[in-house]
């Protein structure tokens, strides 16, 4: 066991340590970076991070292991629907799912994950509804920017005590707008990821629907400033 003297000696040398930093161009796993003063850069990511909305009161019923059920349901279906679209997952924190989207057209990769989300979801809200359970709501948002890359935790051979740390604008401006989402308006992205899937020339029309347009400007006050967002309501059928 470790002392307090030791362990705020170590806290004191992470401090005072020098990093060296690499560029990346793929979504790194645990094994890929060391526990020393490496650091990682991945330039230009799609974040993307979803979360439901009152899981606690949604996943409080534990008749017929209901709270179980809802939430495997919920994850697997977020997670399908990624990998689907070529997205990296990357870090789960409850109801709470982190995931990347690079290489070609990454962000319309990203928006189309969200709209085949919220497909499935309404698949589980139909059984949910008929075994008179509560509907299950999320928000999701997207972002994008430089993200940095670094092992964090405790050292040795415990994978149970180390991960990986994701530190950069735009993931935390994608967690605040997944905060937005709830229905019918659970997608939210920023003004730079709308612009990419322009530029990409989105060919499964996620930016139109019989020729109208289906975003929604509004400007939002997030931590770090005043922010150009788009919401939708638009899905894609499972």
């Amino acid at each position: 066991m470790t002392t307090n003297k030791e362990a705020l000696d170590q806290i004191k040398q992470y401090l005072n340590e020098s990093y060296t930093r690499s560029n990346t161009s793929s979504v790194p796993k645990k094994n890929d970076l060391t526990f020393g003063n490496t650091v990682k850069k991945l330039e230009h990511a799609k974040i993307f991070y979803i979360d439901m909305r009152k899981s606690r009161s949604i996943l409080s019923d534990a008749t017929d292991f209901w709270s179980v059920k809802i939430h495997k349901a919920f994850l697997r279906a977020v997670i399908h629907c990624i990998e689907k679209r070529d997205g990296h997952l990357r870090s789960f924190n409850g109801d709470g799912i982190l995931a990347f989207f690079i290489g070609d057209n990454p962000a319309s990769k990203a928006v189309r994950a969200a709209m085949d989300i919220k497909g499935f979801v309404n698949e589980i809200n139909n059984i949910l509804t008929k075994n008179d359970k509560n509907k299950i709501d999320f928000g999701i948002g997207i972002a994008q920017g430089p993200i940095m890359i670094a092992k964090s935790g405790k050292g040795g051979d415990e994978q149970t005590k180390q991960d990986l740390i994701w530190i950069g604008v735009a993931l935390y401006v994608a967690v605040e707008l997944s905060e937005l989402g709830k229905s019918s308006k659970n997608i939210w992205i920023s003004n730079n990821v709308l612009n990419s899937v322009i530029k990409e020339e989105d060919p499964l029309k996620t930016l139109k629907h019989n020729g109208e347009w289906i975003w929604f400007y509004e400007e939002k006050n997030l931590n770090n400033g005043n922010q150009k967002v788009h919401h939708t309501t638009w899905y894609f059928n499972v």
